[in-house]
């Protein structure tokens, strides 16, 4: 191309690009940018859609307005957006306004707080949803896609589960901020590692976050932050701190590290050096145990030292060379006896030094009054003794100073009177003699607490010139005189307490001044006299206690809810103008003379809780027979009203929130009406209806009343039910004869309370109504009485965990239909006698476990083909395991059944298969395997096990057992077996629980193990078993090397032995021989078994 044309197309390009750059200006100009991207508003939109917001938090984020103008979003113009036009979501603050104060419920987002249509939003370089409400809910693992964030603010956000390793990606964090609430879920962290591509990370907190699963290498982990700055691990379950580093230390940026509450202190390790490298630490925090370890005279920029725990005394001199210290805190150290050291005047710069709950002694150092830049002093709760030095005065910056709880004594110094500043001063609970006028001086003081000393004297005038004052304790100082009228200036009084002195007089007309006042206890002060009118002007009154006085009663009080006036002397009518304390939540009126009717206004007060009126005995019920009173009570008290009868108040059967009621000796004489033991009294706590002439039925059970503690009934004339349930209370006593007589009763259960004494004697006659017993986990002695046994319907007895004695009475093989009997705990001793076997047929259920049963076993238990059941743990049975322990038919089988619950004591609750048995739901049964204790109800068909554990038995394994097809649970542990362990074990297809441990087996491991596919707890430590242990199928799930323990020539890989030069390992010809000899022997073993069952039962009945 020849060149001018080339020149010319050159020139035509160019005047295209810049008339099109003209034009775009031009457009630039006159079309305003773009805002939010549309992508990115409506993941904004889907985010709103999927979270609850009660306050409307989110109401800007609408549709038609620029989202970058939404509440908490921030955009940033992008660089092409001059071209495109348009901006780009960077900052998502959803920060709750309330997260520091109780109105963070209110104003919470709930639900799916971290979105996944929030990753649209792909420059987002801020995250802040904190103080929200996740719900419990996980972490989830996507937030590890915001590459470009750089700080994730997710505290006090109720979130749970296992803390992403995703968080490892966002490799520009430097802010990251994980704080739990600690209240309801809890987040746990199982490693750490993913902290270490975290390199510009400046802020970590994982308050309260469960690190227990990185208790060891938690400081490792976190010194690979080399930028770290602060560092925030309060109460996160670690109770491992490293006495030094296996590598470089690199936290030296570090300048705040919070290790507060956390388990160090029960180690006993101390602190480490490595701490005191930390040369840029501002403020340290930590729990620790021991001796604290010089060189924290290194720490040069600290400001803020807290160290708690179980550090103990000396501490070390350094301590006090830390010039720069602003705060101490080495509160909850008890270790620390040692006297506070004259040196603490060094700490120049100190504002604030806590030294409460440890067990300083001896004086307060003068030199304490040095620190004159001290704001807050707290030594309370220690053991400091003497006077209060008289420099003391030189603080004249203090705000707060708590000497309460120590043995101080003497005068309070007069130059207390400098400390102007003073906001709150707690002087309580010691020896301290007189207040000085010089109290006057403190104007400033919120609060003063003297209460528990020995000031004895008036109260001093001066006290009245503490018009700040809202909080004033002088309870229990001997003070006397009367109340000074000068007490009516403290009109910021909030609350007053004067009860427990020997003031005399009235109270003082001047105290209707106090119109903020909201609590006023004069209870126990010996005044008397009429209580002022005036006292109606204290219109803000809440709680008012006149008790133990001689004062008569106020009349208008409308914001009084607490008002006490018992043991007042107070006699005459209640009047009528108690109506108008239409606040009143709680009135005691008790150990008065009153008399007369209860006002019919009292029924007005909508909102009264709690009524006492106890020992008033002329006081008489006004209130309609029937009538429906305004109020819902809580707790009424009418004991010894005794004109309060002879007819029951109708008008309790409105009350539906009642918890606490007690008509004792009050007169009743009248049927108890049916309402009472169903809805109306579902909440009840304590029933005291006691010395009455009341009628009627006892509650069928107490399970009407659920959360009953308390319930006393005596001196009545009832009627008892056909069940008596009263299980799970506290009742004491013996139990009453009046349950032998009656003919009608079905069950009885008194199980889970106190009773004592012996079990009544009185079961004369024949019963065949009374099907199950239930006296278990009392405090019974005595034996069991031979006439119980006239109760040939009995289906069920318990006598757990009682201590019952002697041997079992023969009266007992009356019980052809028992199906369960559960002596466990007790201490019976003697033989099983071979009636057990020969007339309780239909036992399903025998425990004998946890007394003193000795002798042989005997062999005609296995001919109860129902028993499913056999625990015999714990006493001093003797012989061999019978061979026809074999036989039970229902062990043999497998069987399903129906739903039922377990509970596991002290642990959890799982569901389960059970036919419900069919004398109620009432019975219950504990059974130990796997250990722990099971309880169980309705359990026929439920368990099959048998435990003999923990006895004298000898003699070898029984082949027999094998053909137990359904057992589940088999415990021979802790006995004298020996021989070797059967290959008819294999047939037990349903064991799940095999415990052979503690006994004198040897041989070889039969291979027949193999075949348990259910087996899940296995225990054959402590034997003398040898060869290879096999592996595979269900035994290759059971690792713990402990099952094999105390086994010397065991070998294999679990146990990590070779088996290679063993020359015992392989099973002998012999050995063989004699397991396949050893069956023709069964019969021989049962007929002699048979013939030494006789040979005993000759011995019982001679």
């Amino acid at each position: 191309m020849p060149l001018h044309s080339l020149y010319y197309s050159l020139l035509l390009c160019g005047l295209i690009i810049m008339s099109l750059a003209f034009s775009l200006k031009k457009a630039a100009v006159a079309t305003p940018t773009r805002g939010c991207s549309e992508v990115e508003r409506d993941a904004l939109l889907d985010f709103k859609a999927n979270v609850k917001d009660p306050s409307h938090r989110l109401a800007s984020w609408s549709p038609q307005i620029d989202c970058c103008k939404w509440s908490g979003v921030v955009c940033k113009t992008t660089n092409n957006a001059t071209l495109f036009g348009g901006h780009r979501v960077v900052e998502l603050n959803l920060q709750n306004p309330n997260v520091d104060n109780e109105q963070i419920f209110h104003t919470a987002l709930r639900g799916e707080i971290l979105s996944p249509s929030l990753l649209n939003l792909t420059r987002l370089e801020r995250l802040n949803p904190s103080g929200n409400d996740f719900e419990g809910a996980q972490i989830p693992q996507f937030i590890g896609s915001f590459l470009n964030l750089k700080y994730l603010e997710l505290s006090w956000s109720n979130f749970s589960g296992v803390t992403p390793s995703q968080l490892g990606n966002l490799t520009s964090f430097y802010h990251l901020g994980l704080q739990s609430t600690g209240w309801y879920a809890t987040p746990i962290a199982h490693h750490l590692d993913w902290l270490s591509g975290l390199s510009s990370l400046r802020y970590l907190d994982l308050t309260q976050v469960n690190l227990s699963a990185v208790s060891q290498n938690w400081s490792s982990e976190v010194n690979m932050l080399p930028s770290l700055q602060e560092l925030y691990l309060y109460g996160c379950d670690l109770n491992h701190i490293p006495s030094s580093f296996n590598s470089h230390l690199n936290l030296t940026s570090l300048e705040i590290l919070d290790l507060e509450a956390n388990p160090f202190y029960s180690s006993s390790s101390s602190l480490p050096n490595w701490l005191w490298r930390l040369t840029n630490l501002s403020l340290l925090r930590i729990d620790a145990s021991g001796l604290i370890p010089a060189g924290m005279s290194n720490l040069t920029r600290l400001i803020q030292l807290h160290i708690s725990g179980n550090v103990s005394s000396p501490l070390p001199v350094e301590i006090w060379s830390l010039n720069h210290l602003i705060l101490l805190d080495l509160s909850n150290n008890k270790m620390l006896t040692d006297p506070i050291p004259a040196e603490i005047a060094n700490l120049s710069s100190l504002q604030s030094l806590f030294l409460y709950e440890c067990s300083i002694n001896d004086q307060i150092p003068s030199e304490m009054g040095n620190l004159n830049n001290l704001t807050t002093l707290d030594l309370s709760f220690n053991s400091l003794s003497g006077p209060i030095p008289t420099e003391i005065g030189n603080l004249t910056s203090l705000i707060n100073l708590d000497l309460s709880f120590n043995s101080l004594s003497g005068p309070i110094p007069t130059e207390i009177g400098n400390l102007t500043s003073l906001i709150n001063l707690d002087l309580s609970s010691n020896s301290f003699l007189g207040i000085p006028t010089e109290i006057g001086s403190l104007t400033n003081l919120i609060s003063l607490y003297l209460s528990s000393n020995s000031l004895s004297g008036p109260i001093p005038i001066e006290i009245g010139k503490l018009s700040k004052l809202q909080v004033l304790f002088l309870s229990n100082c001997s003070l006397n005189g009367q109340i000074p009228s000068e007490i009516g200036n403290l009109t910021s009084l909030i609350r007053l307490d004067l009860y427990y002195n020997s003031l005399s007089g009235p109270i003082p007309t001047e105290i209707g001044k106090l119109s903020k006042l909201q609590v006023l206890f004069l209870y126990n002060c010996s005044l008397n006299g009429q209580i002022p009118s005036e006292i109606g002007n204290l219109t803000s009154l809440m709680r008012l206690d006149l008790s133990y006085n001689s004062l008569s009663s106020p009349r208008k009080l409308s914001k009084l809810q607490y008002l006490f006036l018992l043991n007042c002397l107070l006699n005459g009518q209640i009047p009528f103008e108690i109506g108008n304390l239409t606040s009143l939540i709680s009135l005691d009126l008790s150990y008065n003379s009153l008399s007369g009717p209860i006002p019919i206004e009292i029924g007005k007060l909508s909102n009264l809780k709690d009524l006492y009126l106890r020992e008033n005995s002329r006081i008489t019920i006004s209130l309609d027979y029937d009538s429906i009173p305004s109020f819902q009570l809580e707790s009424l008290d009418l004991a010894s009203c005794t004109a309060v009868g002879p007819w029951f108040p109708q008008w309790l059967h409105s009350q539906k929130s009642m918890s606490e009621l007690s008509l004792s000796n009050t007169s009743i004489n009248d049927i108890l009406p049916h309402w009472f033991w169903n809805s109306s009294s579902s909440t009840f706590l304590y029933i005291d209806l006691s010395h009455n002439k009341l009628r009627g039925t006892l509650p069928s059970s107490i399970e009407v009343i659920p959360s009953i503690n308390n319930i006393n009934l005596r001196n009545n004339c009832w009627t008892p039910s056909s069940y008596l349930i009263l299980s799970n209370n506290h009742f004491n006593g013996c139990i009453p004869s009046f349950i032998c007589k009656s003919e009608q009763l079905e069950g009885l259960d008194l199980s889970y309370n106190k009773l004592s004494g012996e079990i009544p004697k009185c079961w004369q006659e024949a019963n065949t109504n009374l099907y199950f017993i239930h006296l278990g986990n009392n405090k019974l002695t005595g034996e069991i009485p031979s006439s119980i046994g006239n109760l040939i319907g009995l289906e069920s007895l318990h006598l757990d965990n009682n201590d019952l004695s002697g041997q079992l009475p023969m009266s007992l093989q009356n019980y052809s239909k028992l199906h369960v009997i559960d002596l466990t705990g007790n201490n019976f001793l003697g033989r099983i006698p071979m009636w057990m076997g020969q007339s309780l047929q239909q036992l399903t259920i025998l425990i004998l476990r946890s007394n003193m049963f000795s002798g042989i076993i005997p062999s005609n238990l296995g001919e109860l083909s129902n028993l499913h059941v056999l625990d015999l743990a714990n006493n001093n049975f003797g012989g061999s395991i019978p061979y026809s322990f074999g036989n039970f038919n229902a062990i043999r089988l497998t069987s399903r059944a129906t739903d039922d619950t377990i509970s596991i004591e002290g642990s959890i609750s799982i569901r389960v298969s059970a036919e419900y048995f069919e004398f109620g739901e009432s019975d219950s049964v504990s059974i130990v395997t796997k250990g722990y204790k099971y309880r169980f109800s309705s359990i026929l068909y439920l368990v099959k096990i048998i435990d003999l554990s923990s006895n004298n038995l000898t003699g070898e394994f029984p082949t027999t057992l094998g053909s137990l097809v359904g057992l589940q649970t088999l415990n021979l542990s802790r006995n004298f077996l020996k021989g070797w362990i059967p290959d008819t074990i294999g047939g037990m297809k349903s064991l799940e629980t095999l415990d052979l441990s503690f006994n004198n087996l040897s041989g070889v491991i039969p291979q027949d193990l193999l075949r348990l596919n259910a087996l899940d707890h296995l225990n054959l430590s402590y034997n003398n078993l040898s060869g290879d242990i096999p592996s595979g199928f269900q035994l290759q799930t059971l690792l713990d090397a402990s099952i094999y323990m105390g086994n010397a020539y065991l070998c294999g890989d679990l146990i990590n032995k070779s088996c290679s030069n063993d020359v015992d390992n392989d099973v002998t010809k012999e050995e063989l021989q004699k397991r396949k000899d050893a069956s023709p022997l069964v019969n021989n073993m049962e007929n002699k078994e048979k013939k030494t069952d006789a040979v005993q039962t000759n011995i019982t009945e001679t």
